[in-house]
């Protein structure tokens, strides 16, 4: 099989069900100006991020240039990574930025404000190779390329990636970037995932001292030097205020303990141990979201192969400091492997309906060439009388379909035109398929989306990211704040989970025909903020308030 057909895979009408019609999107690659500047670019990572500070999301792509040249027509060649502005009017324009249009594979990026200065710098995991095969330039350069860490300077980006400490030459395999406040000192930490594709594979937590310098933490932090994975996902699981993590593919679950360092509960390495049907068959993406409106983050991950069923785990509670789950994925519905391979995963509310949705980063094609992305959407719960905690998430029967399936490997969500609805990037991988914008055309209904911004703290004392980071935001219908039994879902403010894929720092909520919410925000520092009778259809920022 060529290269180009592992990856698209035709599908015989009723063998596999796929997103429901009430999701829809418009393919905005031409109208918004990106087929030719991205034609040839075979990508394998992107984030979304507002660059340059004027309130809208702009978009870096990242590509993996280390294939022969004919295999990058249009053009003549590997095409560099790319930094695309926002203009507002629906068109993204190329910023020359020659700092950030390196060579090399990409295999993730993310936006954060690294330094509190209220700009976003840009982390780009590059998956080098400590011997290059046997290549022409710009090939060759890419495969050397290691991890870089670029300085916002008021919109303009500065290579600082030597002297940070968080790109050192250790960090050969890098496939997934995320970050995270594990101290509590208000400084983002970054967290690096290298793959297994390396003698020593080692993924690694860099703590941020400020001003753009990183020290390798995993002692301090209780980690050890054989995590592998591709993907990530981040959240406070326990409770405590400090983040937890996954990391697929080794399936290897961090808590946060009293003591400061990190542990991994027994009951979660024997729940989620993995035996690959096939060599395929690779745990990849994760997320946390509250899929049955509980107040618990539940995880879903997505498989890298075409055998394996993705996996749907419900929160049941914290127990002993510890969260613990039940794999649902049969009464959730997600009972059919899918026939292409599901690197990314986002837990996102696409129809606006008040139900968190399961989006993969795979899609099908039709015969004019339109991309509808693969989204389970959600019908709710099981048993509609059942508590909460207890009623298991379904979602709806896809309609069949019949047509050539095919993959995207990072592929994220964002409001890019501010209408409510969640829009996606969706990021090629092999020729004869192109990076897409595509537009969300689903019906309008109630949303809200929330913002943090966190506090410093006194000296040595615990504080918040200026991005809000690690922020809980709950949401219910006016005039029942608190009520478990009328919660309308729960957020933590994340950024660089999944896989290969950077997100903005907003929890999105659909809310279907609400018109009035009560909002609670709890801040990784414990203080929280209520606001009562939000009017929705906006974007509301949360300050974290003083001691």
């Amino acid at each position: 099989m060529s290269r180009v057909g592992a990856f698209f895979v035709f599908v015989a009408l009723g063998s596999f069900a796929a997103g429901d019609s009430s999701i829809s999107f418009v393919d905005r690659t031409r109208e918004a100006g990106l087929v030719d500047p991205l034609a040839g670019l075979m990508g394998h990572g992107g984030a979304w991020g507002d660059a340059d500070g004027d309130g809208r999301p702009d978009i870096y792509v990242g590509g993996f240039c280390d294939r022969p040249n004919a295999e990058y027509a249009p053009a003549a060649g590997p095409v560099k990574n790319r930094l695309f502005r926002n203009a507002g009017n629906g068109k993204f324009e190329p910023i020359n930025q020659p700092a950030v249009e390196l060579f090399g594979r990409t295999s993730g990026a993310l936006f954060a404000d690294l330094d509190n200065d209220g700009d976003l710098d840009l982390y780009v995991a590059n998956n080098a190779q400590s011997k290059t095969r046997k290549t022409d330039e710009p090939q060759r350069t890419a495969q050397l390329a290691l991890s870089r860490l670029f300085r916002n300077d008021g919109g303009t980006f500065v290579d600082v990636s030597a002297a940070s400490g968080a790109c050192p030459p250790t960090l050969y395999k890098a496939r997934n970037v995320g970050v995270l406040d594990f101290d509590g000192d208000g400084l983002l930490d970054l967290l690096v995932v290298e793959d297994r594709f390396t003698p020593k594979p080692r993924t690694t937590l860099f703590r941020n001292k400020g001003k753009l310098t990183f020290e390798d933490a995993n002692k301090a932090a209780g980690l050890g030097d054989d995590v592998y994975g591709l993907g990530l996902a981040v959240a406070d699981l326990n409770d405590d205020g400090r983040p937890d993590f996954f990391v697929p593919l080794s399936n290897r679950f961090f808590v946060s303990s009293p003591g400061g360092k990190y542990v991994e509960p027994p009951h979660l390495r024997e729940l989620l141990a993995w035996k690959p049907l096939d060599n395929e068959d690779w745990p990849c993406g994760a997320a946390f979201g509250d899929l049955n409106r509980d107040g618990k983050l539940d995880l879903v991950l997505a498989i890298h192969g075409m055998t394996a069923r993705n996996r749907v785990y419900l929160n049941t509670g914290v127990k002993d400091g510890s969260p613990h789950f039940r794999d649902v994925t049969e009464q959730a519905g997600l009972t059919t492997p899918v026939p292409v391979r599901c690197p990314h995963v986002e837990i996102q509310d696409f129809d606006n309906d008040g139900w968190p949705d399961i989006y993969l980063s795979a899609a099908w094609k039709d015969a004019d060439g339109k991309i509808t992305p693969l989204i389970y959407r959600s019908a709710g719960l099981s048993d509609a009388g059942a508590a909460r905690a207890d009623a298991v998430p379904r979602f709806s029967s896809p309609r069949p379909i019949k047509g050539p399936m095919v993959y995207f490997p990072a592929a994220p969500s964002a409001d890019y035109d501010r209408d409510g609805r969640l829009d996606l990037f969706v990021i090629n991988w092999f020729a004869g398929n192109h990076c897409r914008l595509l537009q969300n055309a689903s019906p309008p209904r109630s949303w809200l989306q929330v913002r943090a911004v966190g506090r410093a703290g006194p000296a040595g004392g615990k504080a918040t990211n200026r991005m809000g980071i690690g922020t809980k935001i709950w949401l219910y219908p006016a005039g029942k704040l608190g009520r478990a039994d009328a919660l309308l879902g729960c957020q933590e403010i994340a950024v660089g989970y999944g896989y290969a894929s950077g997100q903005e720092a907003i929890a999105h909520f659909g809310l279907g025909d609400c018109d009035k919410v009560d909002v609670r925000a709890r801040f990784p520092t414990g203080r929280s903020v209520e606001l009562r009778d939000q009017v929705v259809n906006k974007s509301l920022t949360i300050e974290e308030p003083g001691q």
